[in-house]
């Protein structure tokens, strides 16, 4: 749950538990990708204590926004796919392949394929000046910022839309590519869409979340990042796109890591360390996007623990298998376009 918002229906891959290890064997190539990395390469958390997004030299996560639809927290303002207009670079975005608010009677519908719509049409939700928080912190130099996503949850609608590379620019926002689901739906996107995700998938019901870890339980998926030279160029189910340079064999992007059922998680660990190795193990993480090593992404926020970063360090690839999903996409009720996992 987020925002009032059930993070997709119950049977949701990514909310599905996939540690019977009879039903979800590891996979053929498991020892191959793990060795594709190496063995000894750590788990990272990708994500900082800092939560001061003004401090963007040590504003290390992925932060989560929440609007709710009205004036009082987004204007709902257009976006454009190409940052020459800005003066400041010349990024074109896939318009086509992307999708955008547009205004319907009082609110705002999704529309697959913001390419199809006038320029003036094309609108999302970002938060009002001022409020909005993106991977990046304040960072707002689309040459010198990253990838610079903003992850907004629209609360009471319960939908969530994501953006790729946004900057704000003299008061006109920009972004290469911008993603939008209806979190009561099982709809992935379009077959061969990206979003803000180079696998497509979305990113925040993923991300490790410090208030979730300190509970003691997160009941979902993590997604973890390789370097370029690890991931093929192809897909696997519940990814939809794929990115980067192609290595044949390497692992695809949407493969499902998991936290082999052998490791004992220490009994003195962290509350937050304990929960974020039991969800390893049960939902496992989701190769998502070109990056780092085993690096599993979060929010930036002060309430986590620095020893659970230490902490979860001490698990490697070598503790780590590849899961087959045969169980699933074997099934004659299964669909590539949708995320459901059981009926």
């Amino acid at each position: 749950m987020l925002a009032d918002c059930e993070m997709f229906p119950p049977n949701a891959i990514f909310n599905t538990r996939i540690d019977d290890a009879s039903r979800f064997p590891a996979h053929p190539k498991s020892a191959q990708w793990i060795d594709t990395v190496g063995r000894a390469v750590p788990f990272s958390t990708d994500w900082g204590a800092n939560d001061n997004p003004a401090d963007y030299s040590t504003y290390y996560g992925m932060p989560i926004n929440v609007v709710d639809g009205t004036a009082a927290t987004t204007d709902w303002p257009l976006v454009s796919f190409d940052f020459a207009t800005s003066g400041l670079s010349m990024q074109r975005g896939w318009p086509d392949k992307s999708d955008c608010a547009v205004p319907s009677g009082s609110g705002f519908d999704i529309v697959h394929g913001c390419g199809a719509l006038p320029a003036s049409q094309r609108h999302f939700p970002f938060p009002l000046p001022g409020k909005v928080l993106a991977q990046g912190g304040n960072c707002n130099d689309p040459n010198a910022c990253g990838d610079h996503p903003v992850l907004v949850v629209e609360k009471g609608a319960c939908r969530l839309w994501e953006s790729y590379f946004s900057f704000n620019l003299s008061g006109q926002w920009y972004s290469l590519a911008t993603a939008a689901w209806d979190l009561k739906s099982l709809s992935l996107r379009p077959n061969d869409w990206a979003s803000a995700s180079a696998s497509g998938l979305p990113i925040t019901p993923l991300l490790a979340k410090a208030a979730e870890a300190n509970s003691g339980e997160i009941r979902h998926a993590l997604r973890v990042n390789f370097r370029d030279a690890a991931l093929a160029l192809d897909v696997a189910w519940p990814a939809r796109f794929a990115a980067g340079g192609d290595n044949p064999g390497a692992i695809p992007f949407g493969a499902l890591l998991r936290l082999k059922p052998d490791f004992v998680i220490p009994a003195d660990w962290t509350t937050q360390a304990k929960a974020l190795a039991t969800a390893a193990k049960r939902y496992g993480l989701y190769v998502s996007d070109n990056g780092a090593d085993f690096h599993v992404q979060g929010e930036p926020s002060a309430a986590w623990d620095l020893r659970t970063n230490a902490q979860m360090k001490t698990i490697t690839m070598n503790d780590m298998e590849f899961v087959d999903l045969k169980a699933i996409t074997g099934d004659p009720r299964f669909s590539r376009d949708s995320m459901a996992a059981s009926w």
